[in-house]
């Protein structure tokens, strides 16, 4: 479950490294974009210009150090995206905010650049904020961001209306605010959500874990077994399709707990928890019966092929070697479904064929009936 989760967190890494290495990557193209529309339009101070263009000359810098970074892997993703953040916090308040109202006189200018990227920028910051912190910080700092940027929207518009310049603008920015605001509250309260969700599914898959795995070889615990093989049954009674099961139990495994000590016991527990798997097929399922018992169960399979396969098995685990451990072995019983089986019945005849295998000498596999009415004699 650890390994699967370490796996799963590296993959969305590389996926993010190469979001955000595309992100700057257009981040670039943007900014030339802008400037070029910077320098063709001349009805702008050349103050302005100059400010714009020392920035953009910043932005598109730092656009392509971060790509040379996640490309070189010298950067952690949570560690870029607190600077993003930063950057484009800043960025926001500077030079979609402050710097604009002091340049553009009025509020057409004003409304045509709020609807072009002012408050779209803004919004990708409070959305950047609600993911990189948990929900509650990360919905304080957008908040946060989105009040100062309206702030010095409203006190322009507030110094317009005082001299009487243009109200129909001014309406309209304030409304792109209004609605951009709402936007966000609504982005928050599906994140709150979403994160609501996420925490009972991710409860919900451990609480699974813990109720089906068996805590020491992380195998299939007896209730996952029980299902399993139901599922077979029923799927036998349905389609006619066949299996086997198979129980087998380590030899001579307390008298190894008695002398070597159950730390040891407990590592040739898991070293054939982690052996037998190998030599089964991916449709096999194998489990923890409880103690040095286990279970295989094998959909679709005649029973001579179990046999087979179960030779395989006995002969692989004489192959783990562990200090303080002698060779290990095992005795195996195998029986296959027939027509009208229980759970009981069918794991009855293994468990009957497995205890022939230890009182015949050990370190087999037995079929059910191949030994057994010879054994009762």
């Amino acid at each position: 479950m650890v390994h699967r989760i370490e796996q799963e967190r590296r993959r969305f890494e590389q996926q993010r490294r190469l979001i955000y290495r595309i992100a700057g990557v257009l981040g670039v193209l943007a900014i030339l974009y802008a400037q070029y529309s910077n320098l063709i339009d001349t009805h702008l101070s050349y103050l302005y210009r100059a400010v714009y263009a020392i920035n953009h000359i910043v932005f598109a810098s730092l656009c392509v150090l971060i790509v040379w970074y996640l490309a070189r892997q010298r950067i952690s993703v949570e560690r870029l995206e607190r600077l993003m953040l930063v950057v484009f916090t800043l960025q926001s308040l500077g030079f979609n905010g402050i710097i604009p109202a002091v340049f553009l006189p009025t509020p057409a200018e004003m409304f045509i650049d709020a609807v072009g990227d002012d408050i779209w920028f803004l919004l990708i910051i409070c959305i950047l904020a609600i993911h990189i912190y948990d929900i509650r910080r990360g919905a304080l700092i957008a908040i946060g961001v989105f009040v100062a940027s309206f702030a010095v929207v409203l006190v322009q518009v507030v110094r317009w209306n005082m001299l009487g310049v243009d109200m129909a603008n001014s309406e309209r920015v304030v409304s792109i605010y209004l609605m951009a605001g709402a936007l966000l509250g609504f982005l928050i309260i599906l994140s709150v959500y979403r994160a609501q969700a996420e925490r009972l599914r991710v409860e919900y898959e451990l609480m699974t874990n813990i109720a089906y795995t068996d805590a020491l070889t992380g195998l299939a615990n007896r209730r996952r077994l029980y299902e399993e093989l139901n599922r077979l049954i029923a799927s036998a009674d349905r389609h006619g399709q066949g299996f086997c099961v198979c129980l087998f139990d380590l030899d001579y495994f307390k008298q190894l707990n008695d002398q070597q000590g159950h730390l040891v016991g407990d590592q040739v527990l898991c070293a054939v928890a982690k052996t037998v798997p190998q030599h089964l097929r991916a449709v096999d399922h194998f489990g923890r019966w409880g103690g040095e018992e286990f279970v295989v169960l094998l959909p679709q399979t005649h029973v001579h092929d179990a046999q087979i396969a179960m030779e395989r098995v006995r002969l692989a685990l004489h192959t783990i070697t562990l200090p303080n451990a002698p060779v290990i072995s095992a005795s195996f019983g195998v029986t296959e479904y027939l027509p009208g089986d229980s759970s009981e019945a069918i794991l009855h005849r293994a468990d009957q064929a497995m205890y022939v295998a230890k009182t015949s000498g050990r370190d087999q596999v037995v079929l059910h009936g191949e030994r057994l009415e010879a054994w009762r004699v």
